[in-house]
């Protein structure tokens, strides 16, 4: 960027950006983590915070009142952990040579802030997968058969039995959770003999079933459940200059039927498995875009950052059911 450009409208592109960037990279890179634990804003860098137990939701309590007159009593009872909100950040040069180089085909400017929201929602995704598909943390339940075996495996029967595990422990509808998916299970379920079985008998489909043409909200109707999120993203595992090495962030092999909340929900009034702690004193928002100019190397530096801590809200096993997809 040339000096003699405004702030204004480096600001103004940053905006744009911001506003653009984070539904692309949902759509077009398969993101899903922000979905899975959405954003709850915190006014403290570290604190306590209420996890969901199971005497919350389905042990009853003694409701006759005494002889004496008075009434039974009940405290609610959370366990508490504490989240720590951590920054990450990454800068990026925008050389003055450069950009009037590059002017002619597109701006470098937003190229530059691109691809610094790219890389810190990245990073965002793959500690938020971490978190949720460990079978260190959650204890998975075996698929009947893998879901790599079309001819035999089931996959629609392992979901319906997940949650009906989530029903018996919580007492909450099905209607209210998530199948969240990494993309080559997703493959394995639609291309399932069982599973376009079941879709060509339940949607009278008398020209078979195309595994490609399903919808998900068509699968997410049909096991009763709220919606089915697909993981899509990768990244490349090696260092740099080293010979690439594809991988998933959600990697294959394990899925979850979780209850999700919503941005800005209420974590008493809406449950879920998890959110990602937001210090909003020092990040208003999730991915924070800044410059500032430094002349000695005639750029203006571009800086994307944020101040989070992705964790889980309620105990593992209680709102979400991991799946072994691989037995």
């Amino acid at each position: 960027m040339r000096p003699n450009d405004s702030n204004a409208v480096l600001r103004r592109d940053l905006a744009q950006v911001a506003s653009e960037y984070d539904a692309e990279a949902a759509r077009r890179f398969g993101f899903i983590g922000l979905q899975v634990a959405p954003i709850m804003p915190v006014t403290e860098e570290t604190s306590s915070y209420p996890v969901m137990q199971r005497e919350n939701f389905l042990k009853p309590s003694t409701t006759a009142r005494g002889a004496d007159g008075s009434y039974p009593r009940i405290v609610g009872e959370f366990d508490t952990q504490n989240y720590t909100c951590e920054e990450n950040g990454l800068e990026y040069p925008l050389d003055d040579k450069k950009a009037a180089r590059y002017a002619t085909y597109f701006s470098f400017e937003r190229h530059g802030a691109r691809m610094l929201r790219h890389q810190i929602l990245l990073a965002q995704e793959i500690r938020i997968a971490s978190l949720i598909l460990d079978a260190a943390t959650f204890t998975a339940a075996d698929a009947a058969t893998a879901w790599s075996t079309a001819a035999s495996a089931t996959p629609i029967a392992d979901v319906l039995d997940a949650c009906e595990t989530i029903e018996s422990k919580t007492g909450m509808p099905r209607e209210m959770f998530s199948l969240i998916c990494p993309r080559t299970d997703y493959r394995y379920f639609v291309q399932a003999d069982d599973t376009k079985a079941q879709f060509q008998s339940t949607y009278n489909m008398s020209d078979g079933v195309i595994p490609a043409l399903l919808q998900r909200s068509q699968i997410a109707a049909m096991l009763g459940i709220k919606e089915v999120l697909v993981a899509g993203a990768g990244y490349d595992t090696a260092g740099e200059k080293a010979a690439e090495s594809l991988s998933q962030i959600w990697a294959a092999g394990h899925v979850m039927v979780a209850v999700l909340g919503n941005e800005g929900d209420d974590l008493e009034e809406n449950p879920s498995i998890a959110r990602t702690m937001l210090w909003t004193e020092d990040s208003a928002d999730n991915v924070v875009m800044e410059s500032y100019r430094e002349d000695k190397v005639r750029a203006t530096i571009l800086r994307a950052r944020h101040n989070t801590d992705e964790v889980l809200t309620a105990e593992p096993d209680l709102m979400g059911q991991l799946i072994d997809t691989a037995p």
